[in-house]
C-alpha cells in the first residue's frame, strides 16, 4: 500500500514541461559566469513580457500570470521557465517578437511600444553586459525564437519615441538619497504608481530628506513619451515648496479685479439673458 502510494505521489510531482526558455548568447557565457543580479532582471523583465503587465499602470504581476524558474541549461546561459497561464504568456511572447519586428520595418508602432519599454531597456542592458542578445524561444519552436533584443535596441527605439524638457511636478516626498544613486520618489496626484526621480546632487537629496511626506513643487528635466505624455523619466534640478494664501484674501483680490461691480447689479442672470 504504501509503495503504490509513493508512486502516485512520484507521478504528481512529475517534472511540468518549460513554456519557453531564456537564453543569454555571447561569446563565453555560461551560467556559472552569470552575475544572480543579471539572471533577475532579465527573468523579471520577460516575466512582465509574458504577463502583459505595463509598468506605468500595474505596480507587480499578479501570481495567476508569475513564471517560475525551471531549470538551467548549458550552452549560452539557458534558463527553462514555467508560466502560470501558458496560453497567455505565449500570446504575449509572440505579440512582442511582432512588435519589435515592425520596428525593424520602420513602421509606426508607438502606442503599442508604452507596456515594452521598461523590458526592452532592461534586455537590452543585459545584452550589452554579456555581449550579444537575449533571446526567448517558445517550446517546441526550436528554430525560430519568439524574439531577440539586441544591445542597442532601447537606443535606436527611444530616438523616435521620447520628448525631453524643462517642466514642474507637484508632489509629495516619500524618500529621498541612496547609497550610490541619488534617488527621490514623489508620490504625484493624478498618478497610480510612485515617480522615480533621479535627483542632481547629494546636496539636493539631502534638502529634499528635511521635507519628507511634504508636497514641494520640484523642477527639473522630464522625458515624457510622445503621443500619450506619460512621464518616462524625471531629474530634479531644485524644488520649492507651494505657498497656501488665505482662501478670505484670495476672494477679496478677485473682488479688488472686478469682480465686485456684481454686486451692483440687481439680477445678474436677467442681465445675462439680455447680453445674449
Amino acid at each position: 500500500m504504501a509503495k503504490k502510494q509513493l508512486a502516485k505521489t512520484q507521478r504528481s510531482q512529475k517534472k511540468p514541461l518549460a513554456t519557453f526558455e531564456v537564453k543569454l548568447v555571447g561569446p563565453d557565457v555560461l551560467p556559472e559566469r552569470i552575475p544572480l543580479r543579471v539572471v533577475s532582471d532579465a527573468l523579471s523583465a520577460v516575466q512582465d513580457i509574458a504577463s502583459g503587465r505595463d509598468s506605468f499602470e500595474e505596480q507587480h504581476v499578479s501570481p495567476e500570470k508569475s513564471i517560475n524558474l525551471l531549470d538551467v541549461g548549458r550552452g549560452s546561459a539557458t534558463y527553462r521557465c514555467v508560466a502560470r497561464a501558458p496560453e497567455d504568456a505565449i500570446t504575449n511572447l509572440t505579440k512582442f517578437g511582432s512588435l519589435l519586428s515592425s520596428l525593424n520595418q520602420k513602421q509606426n508602432n508607438g502606442d503599442g511600444l508604452v507596456a515594452a519599454l521598461r523590458p526592452i531597456e532592461t534586455l537590452s542592458e543585459i545584452a550589452r553586459s554579456v555581449g550579444g542578445r537575449v533571446q526567448v524561444t517558445i517550446t517546441g519552436d526550436t528554430r525560430t525564437p519568439a524574439f531577440s533584443v539586441e544591445q542597442n535596441d532601447y537606443r535606436r527605439i527611444s530616438e523616435n519615441l521620447f520628448v525631453t524638457g524643462e517642466t514642474t511636478i507637484v508632489g509629495t516626498v516619500e524618500r529621498a538619497g541612496g547609497a550610490t544613486e541619488m534617488r527621490c520618489l514623489l508620490r504625484v496626484p493624478g498618478r497610480r504608481r510612485i515617480l522615480y526621480c533621479d535627483v542632481k546632487d547629494q546636496a539636493l537629496a539631502r534638502r529634499l530628506g528635511q521635507h519628507l511626506y511634504e508636497e514641494i513643487a520640484a523642477t527639473g528635466t522630464a522625458t515624457w513619451i510622445h503621443r500619450t505624455w506619460r512621464i518616462h523619466a524625471f531629474t530634479i534640478n531644485d524644488f520649492t515648496q507651494p505657498r497656501l494664501g488665505d482662501v478670505s484674501e484670495a476672494i477679496e483680490d478677485l473682488r479688488g479685479a472686478g469682480l465686485a461691480a456684481w454686486d451692483e447689479v440687481d439680477n445678474p442672470e436677467q442681465y445675462l439673458r439680455e447680453l445674449r
